[in-house]
């Protein structure tokens, strides 16, 4: 009777992407977007945090792998504030693109495309790194994996997160 993804899943159909020119624009069903903001604003919190504290050393997983990652694609060696100031900039422009009502989201260049689609990949860096820490049995945030169920809604967050957002704005994609 409920076979259809749509009425069984609750985050089918979440996103629909369109084009206009250079211009894509996706339209998110106006629950999902306080979702998307969440998690946007709580990287940005967790950046800002480690930003206040640069003597500390590493410690935080999250961060550590994203870190580790945003190296990675670069010739030029960049310090640890360096790399977290420019995930605090790509997260400050998301929220600020992010419609406030309604569920329009308009990213006209493809620079605009590509910070939304690197600001959502630096939440699903975030969250892999949460769940690789829990499912070793190590606390994040003094927090330990209170539960399978909880680990397997991040990890379904996370995947719905790279799916809607970032897999569409990877270069190429939606060429077709």
């Amino acid at each position: 009777m409920f076979d259809d993804p749509a009425t069984t899943d609750p985050y089918a159909g979440a996103v629909t992407w369109d084009r206009a020119g250079d211009a894509r624009i996706a339209v998110l069903y106006p629950p999902y977007v306080p979702l998307v903001r969440t998690h946007l604003n709580g990287l940005r919190a967790l950046v800002d945090r480690r930003l206040s504290e640069p003597a500390a050393p590493v410690t935080d997983p999250r961060l550590a792998l994203l870190v580790e990652r945003m190296r990675e694609t670069t010739s030029e060696p960049q310090r640890e504030p360096e790399v977290l100031a420019d995930v605090r900039t790509r997260l400050d422009w998301a929220l600020s693109v992010l419609p406030e009502h309604g569920g329009v989201l308009e990213l006209h260049t493809p620079t605009h495309q590509w910070w939304w689609g690197r600001a959502l990949l630096d939440v699903c860096t975030a969250i892999t790194a949460l769940l690789g820490a829990w499912l070793r049995g190590e606390a994040v945030d003094g927090q330990h994996c209170p539960d399978d169920a909880t680990w397997w809604m991040w990890m379904a967050q996370m995947r719905w997160l790279d799916a809607q957002f970032v897999e569409p704005l990877k270069p190429g994609r939606g060429e077709e």
